[in-house]
């Protein structure tokens, strides 16, 4: 018998020249330094001692969530290098000719204290830009996700997640992270995000504020 020749097999010697475009919302991942960590936590407990409820304009599943106080003075400051880092990111990799944004407002900042079985269903955030910072992860939930890898399809516990566009063949529709201390998302605040519940009896600490960029609503910035 005349053995056949098969065709369109995929190899790995396959390459040819290409370029492939950027797609889809900039999330910028980056670390905090521990003196601003340190100055959040210890607000964030004087918001806790002071009962500043923050969840009637919260979508999240979790009973300790506080408004900062007096921000403007011992934040912002602070934070402006990092607004700055992902705006530059986004011109030199993202979009290559946005144009300039000069000025930020941070319009609300809140400290959120998450507890076993507590969670933030899918939602987001109003403004331009959002953010959350990772101030305490015990160790608990990171061994508690890695036995959890295998037993069920997904991520798993304690994630933090960002999902835009449908899930489809040839695309990647979203992107999760399991964070450690110190870790700093940005993103645009119309990204639907939400961050899994973990079991371990620990308590996880986390910030979160929205961003106002005056620039982008001039009418003359842009989409993103």
């Amino acid at each position: 018998m005349k053995e056949e020749t098969k065709t369109g097999m995929i190899s790995g010697t396959g390459y040819i020249n290409y370029t492939f475009p950027y797609w889809g919302p900039f999330v910028m991942k980056a670390k905090i330094d521990e003196p601003l960590i340190s100055k959040l936590l210890e607000e964030g407990n004087k918001s806790r001692e002071k009962n500043l409820d923050a969840r009637k304009k919260l979508a999240g599943m979790i009973d300790n969530e506080y408004d900062y106080e007096n921000y403007e003075e011992w934040f912002t400051p602070k934070f402006t290098s990092y607004i700055s880092s992902y705006i530059n990111a986004l011109k030199d990799n993202w979009i290559l000719n946005h144009k300039p944004i000069k000025e930020w407002y941070l319009k609300d900042l809140w400290i959120n204290y998450q507890k076993a079985n507590e969670y933030n269903p899918p939602h987001k955030h109003s403004d331009d830009l959002s953010f959350v910072i990772y101030l305490q992860v015990p160790d608990e939930i990171k061994k508690e996700n890695l036995a959890f890898q295998g037993v069920r399809n997904n991520v798993g516990p304690g994630m933090i997640n960002f999902a835009y566009g449908e899930e489809l063949s040839f695309s990647i529709s979203g992107f999760h992270d399991l964070p450690t201390a110190g870790d700093l998302f940005i993103f645009p605040a119309w990204v639907l995000h939400y961050v899994d519940a973990f079991k371990s009896d620990v308590e996880r600490i986390s910030v979160s504020g929205n961003i106002h960029l005056p620039d982008m609503h001039d009418g003359k910035m842009s989409s993103w």
